[in-house]
């Protein structure tokens, strides 16, 4: 405990509560992102490292809080310190950096990303026709109760075909392009879709904070903004738009799973469905860190 209270001691005689971070400040990042590392129940030297995962400047965070290595090294160890000293020159160049810096975005609360042209237009088309006229729909939700949605689901229970293939590939590809791949375990696939009318509440994934990624591939081979029928994010107030996202083809979007969303309804003269396929992963660090 002394350590920790030498840290937050340092952090506040360094002024990191008074620079603009995020939604907040230096230090609450700091402290928020060390927090998390412990939610994952991760070791002492990999949490004290994202305490100070910035402290030296690197190339988003371009001031140095210091650059004294001995004095950081007394105060969180020499194994932290090695970790903090190779974050802000590599941030992805082993594990145990890519875990700092995926607490490190998530604290920032707005993990969103999106990922076009995963696909060509045949393939494409060819993964619309086989979810629109070959899955075991399932019509769910009831018009009576404005609780229950209306919609249609698929569970997939096998990846052996063609397309759940070729989408499995595909989502561990972008994962690890995020460099999150190690740290997630498949929770569940399923496919969903919605004709004009249907009600989309606003939900969470994961209702707990730093628990859950979602990986979600929008499934139509044809759809414009025209159309409408956009993913929407919002923060956890539910009075503002984080983002909107088209339902384009050939698209997926990753995202933290605990931010409020919902699904546009589609526009009333679109016939077709909108259709999407999600992917969902608990985050499980395996105690390996």
């Amino acid at each position: 405990m002394n350590k920790y209270i030498n840290c937050i001691n340092y952090l506040i005689n360094k002024k990191t509560n008074l620079l603009v971070h995020s939604n907040s400040n230096f230090f609450n990042h700091l402290i928020n992102t060390y927090n998390i590392l412990r939610y994952w129940k991760c070791n002492e030297d990999i949490c004290f490292a994202g305490l100070f995962h910035s402290i030296y400047g690197n190339e988003f965070f371009k001031l140095k809080i210091s650059d004294n290595r001995e004095e950081i090294k007394n105060l969180i160890g020499e194994k932290s310190e090695k970790l903090v000293y190779d974050y802000n020159n590599n941030r992805f160049a082993y594990e145990e950096l890519k875990l700092i810096s995926f607490a490190n975005e998530l604290e920032q609360k707005n993990y969103i990303h999106v990922f076009d042209n995963l696909f060509d237009l045949q393939i494409q088309k060819e993964i619309a026709s086989y979810f629109r006229n070959n899955v075991g729909w399932k019509y769910i939700g009831t018009g009576g109760d404005l609780n229950k949605w209306r919609k249609f689901n698929y569970t997939i229970e096998s990846k052996k075909n063609k397309y759940i293939k070729i989408l499995d590939v595909c989502s561990k590809n972008i994962l690890k392009k995020l460099n999150i791949y190690s740290f997630l375990k498949e929770q569940r696939i399923y496919a969903s879709a919605y004709p004009y009318g249907t009600i989309h509440e606003i939900h969470s994934d994961y209702p707990d904070r730093n628990t859950g990624i979602t990986l979600m591939y929008y499934l139509n081979d044809q759809w414009n903004v025209e159309n409408a029928g956009e993913t929407v994010f919002y923060d956890n107030s539910h009075y503002d738009i984080i983002k909107s996202i088209i339902p384009k083809p050939g698209r997926a979007i990753v995202f933290d799973g605990n931010i409020p969303h919902d699904a546009r309804n589609s526009a009333r003269n679109v016939a077709d469905l909108r259709m999407v396929i999600t992917f969902k992963y608990i985050i499980d660090v395996n105690n390996k860190y």
